[in-house]
């Protein structure tokens, strides 16, 4: 009975966690398997991968919410340019109420060398990567494609920049079927 009584008299979080969203408790709670997950990526993985510190550089991005098709869900597109011309693409869907990611996209094409991307599905746990190679005329029309193991640093980094990208400060977008690639 005392147990009862002690639960039932507790207040809750403490006022500055429960004025968190659930998106930064989240990001908060990953911060460090996120920050080890990059770490551990091979060293040109890394450089492709890793833009966390890109995300909020308001003259390398152009970011957008696109309209929900379910209730508490966000879409969230992000564009980045970088001074060497490559571009990089992250989408990413949330649960708005829990933070729970439902889909992460990387893509990034880098100009001479080809475009790759990431693609991080929660409903079936699994990351799937594509590449298209640069050719005289532009991409190849043939994708190359293939999975990437489960529990390994390449999805949890996905994830890492996805949660990440639902922090950024985005403009509403009216229209979510203009898409283009990078």
């Amino acid at each position: 009975m005392a147990a009862v009584l002690t639960v039932a008299a507790c207040d809750g979080p403490p006022a500055a966690e429960a004025a968190l969203t659930p998106f930064e408790r989240v990001l908060a709670d990953s911060l460090a398997g996120d920050s080890a997950a990059f770490a551990a990526l091979p060293p040109t993985l890394h450089e492709f991968l890793d833009v966390r510190t890109a995300l909020g550089d308001a003259t390398l991005e152009r970011c957008d919410v696109m309209p929900s098709r379910h209730r508490h869900e966000l879409r969230r597109r992000l564009r980045l340019v970088f001074d060497d011309s490559s571009r990089v693409l992250l989408y990413a869907v949330a649960d708005d109420s829990t933070g729970r990611l439902d889909r992460v996209e990387y893509i990034r094409r880098i100009p001479l060398r080809g475009q790759r991307g990431l693609i991080w599905d929660g409903e079936k746990d699994r990351t799937t990567s594509t590449w298209w190679s640069e050719t005289r005329w532009g991409l190849s029309r043939r994708v190359e494609r293939g999975e990437i193991p489960r529990g390994g640093p390449v999805p949890r980094a996905l994830r890492g920049l996805g949660r990440q990208l639902m922090l950024v400060a985005c403009a509403e977008t009216a229209d979510s079927t203009t898409t283009s690639a990078p």
